[in-house]
């Protein structure tokens, strides 16, 4: 059925468009040719669209990783169970850990200390080393996280001959508009002696990643664990990585924590210290 706009033109709603038939008029009477939403008008015919529905902009190059700067994404729900205690227990052994007032992820804190106990089955001593990643930009994914992380491995491997490296991040996001990353390595303590090298190593990788990437220093970011009471102090630092604070705050699909899975050597009957 037409109708007439405030211009006097007859119109006709088809597909979410308002098509206003732009025709020479007789006696007052519209022409009888029916207004069509393709090409093949009738003649002396001209189509006037309008839409129902306001356009929406997207930037086809980052919107698939960046969002505005003004923009904070909100916080998903979470449902990994949380402790306030200052210990844990994984596997009959008890280890220090520091809640730091939000609490810590179960299942963040087991995933790590598991890794942990595989590394110290695997070599004599464990060496540890403890770094932040700030970012450029807020991105809606880890892909950057990824990439960055086995270019390093690679390089790493050449560099010292390791086999195997264990690791885990975690992403956060709290008072600021862009993520940062908290990341431990598990490496072989018989094959590196110091972080000095391999600090420069990962800060020249990540700072490759963007102009305004940068990983800031941390007081004594290393520990060998070939004791009881050096592993203690050890997991009640790392355990950071499973604060409740500062996750959730990303797209539904995308990760708070990643972690490697080496294995345990089938021969091995360290047990953890």
């Amino acid at each position: 059925m037409m109708a007439k706009t405030a211009d006097g033109f007859d119109t006709k709603t088809a597909g979410g468009f308002d098509i206003a038939v732009l025709a020479h008029k007789t006696d007052g009477e519209a022409l009888k040719y029916k207004a069509s939403p393709f090409y093949e008008t009738a003649p002396n015919e001209r189509l006037f669209l309008i839409s129902n529905t306001p356009p929406s902009i997207t930037n086809p190059i980052n919107s698939y990783k960046t969002v505005n700067a003004q923009h904070r994404p909100k916080r998903t729900i979470n449902r990994k169970k949380t402790i306030f205690d200052d210990s844990f227990t994984y596997k009959d052994k008890t280890y220090r850990v520091n809640p730091k007032g939000s609490g810590l992820y179960v299942e963040i804190l087991e995933s790590i200390i598991n890794q942990f106990q595989i590394a110290q089955s695997k070599w004599k001593r464990v060496f540890s080393l403890r770094f932040d990643l700030h970012m450029d930009i807020h991105r809606r994914d880890n892909r950057l996280i990824t990439g960055f992380r086995k270019r390093v491995f690679q390089k790493l491997k050449r560099e010292y001959g390791f086999k195997d490296i264990g690791y885990a991040w975690a992403r956060e996001q709290e008072r600021s508009k862009k993520q940062h990353y908290h990341f431990v390595l598990f490496l072989d303590g018989d094959l590196i002696r110091h972080s000095s090298k391999i600090n420069k190593i990962i800060k020249k990788a990540w700072e490759r990643e963007g102009s305004n990437c940068y990983m800031p220093v941390i007081p004594r970011p290393f520990h060998f664990s070939d004791n009881d009471e050096a592993t203690q102090d050890m997991l009640e630092r790392i355990s950071y990585l499973a604060k409740t604070a500062g996750k959730g705050y990303r797209e539904k699909q995308v990760k708070d924590f990643s972690c490697s899975r080496i294995k345990a050597s089938t021969n091995s009957k360290k047990t953890p210290t």
